[in-house]
């Protein structure tokens, strides 16, 4: 087993952050596995772990009694006095935040839809939503940004997205962390949202991740090796924009065939109450899949997906590929369907199946990420 833990004294901070993240994704409960996992030794993790209680971040628990004879062993877990962590998503169709836990546990949250007029609207719209997470708060230790893209990451800028009337260049995190006086760190929406799947949902237990989100656009969240994925210019992957068909369609980004123009669901709502004459939700829509009509049009969209999602698992080998945002209607027999597509097509590792998974976090999924944003810096040992 790969060991994770240094020790070195100057790897005190780095030692430290890993401990909380073992035991706050549960993947330890006591020195004793912290020790097997780590490989730090026992007075080291006794040392650091003493600290963490020190200083309110971790709790000692009791064990259920084993079968052997002898005293309970002794457990740990996040202190309820640990800092909260607060996350700001935002979308076309408006913003919506959330107060979380260090297990990503939602603790508050609250959802504003509103088509965005001008700049000043959503910035009052974020505002609103973290005064009323923050209100009555006295351990928060960060605000995580998740935006749709593209996005500047490194200069914690929302640019210029796509269907958004024309709004751009709003230096989000800059104006969060001058608000509020507390650290912000900021990611697209997706790469938020494959982060927190890594960290504490369906993403568990794999280093290389695909995270697909359908909505107005169709973008992407991608994990390789633990890390996400971003340009030296830093800007995130989009999927979305793959042409799937030379000849295909003409897209907004004025290529043809991008994958975005077949699958973004403002489209398909358009062939569903074509082909029906009804006029439902992209919810509704789904749950009548067994109408031959609407079951064509998703083996279609199916086949589509896959030829996209083909292009990216042949290039980066992903271990799982998890679906967000509009595929929770999804029904399953599409998802499993999905998953029979690439595995049967998919180039490279044959021996290795590709699942295919709804989001843990569901319709809360880059919300969450953004609050992972934030407790993604703690595991790293920063803001302690």
């Amino acid at each position: 087993m790969k060991k994770l833990g240094v020790n070195r004294d100057n790897q005190k901070k780095t030692n430290r952050g890993l401990i909380l993240r073992l035991i706050a994704t549960e993947q330890c409960t006591s020195r004793v596995d912290l020790a097997r996992m780590t490989g730090l030794t026992k007075a080291a993790i006794s040392q650091i772990v003493n600290e963490l209680i020190d200083l309110d971040y971790l709790v000692e628990t009791q064990k259920e009694q084993s079968a052997d004879l002898g005293r309970k062993p002794v457990g740990l877990d996040i202190s309820p006095n640990a800092p909260h962590y607060a996350g700001i998503q935002i979308f076309r169709e408006g913003c919506r935040a959330v107060l979380c836990d260090m297990k990503a546990r939602i603790l508050k949250s609250e959802v504003i839809w509103r088509r965005w007029q001008e700049k000043e609207d959503l910035v009052a719209s974020v505002y609103a939503l973290l005064d009323h997470m923050l209100e009555n708060e006295e351990n928060v230790a960060g605000i995580g940004i998740a935006s749709i893209g593209p996005v500047k990451v490194k200069e914690g800028i929302i640019a210029h997205p796509l269907y958004f009337n024309n709004i751009g260049d709003i230096e989000i995190r800059r104006m969060v962390q001058e608000r509020y006086g507390l650290p912000a760190f900021f990611d697209h929406d997706n790469q938020s949202a494959v982060q927190a799947e890594h960290l504490f949902g369906n993403g568990r237990g794999y280093q290389d991740v695909l995270l697909v989100s359908v909505s107005t656009g169709v973008g992407c969240g991608i994990l390789v090796d633990g890390k996400r994925v971003h340009s030296y210019t830093g800007y995130a992957p989009e999927i979305g924009h793959i042409s799937i068909d030379y000849d295909g369609p003409q897209c907004i980004c004025g290529n043809a065939g991008c994958l975005e123009s077949y699958l973004n669901s403002v489209s398909l709502m358009r062939r569903f109450r074509g082909a029906t004459g009804l006029d439902l939700s992209y919810r509704d829509f789904c749950g009548r899949y067994e109408d031959p009509r609407i079951d064509e049009i998703m083996r279609d969209i199916i086949r589509k997906f896959s030829c996209g999602l083909l292009s990216v698992l042949n290039v980066l080998n992903s271990q799982i590929v998890l679906l967000s945002m509009d595929c929770n209607y999804w029904p399953d027999c599409y998802v499993e369907m999905l998953e029979q597509e690439i595995n049967r097509k998919k180039f490279g590792n044959q021996e290795m199946l590709v699942p295919v998974r709804k989001a843990y976090f569901r319709e809360m999924t880059q919300a969450v990420g953004a609050a992972s944003n934030v407790i993604s810096q703690v595991f790293k040992g920063e803001l302690l």
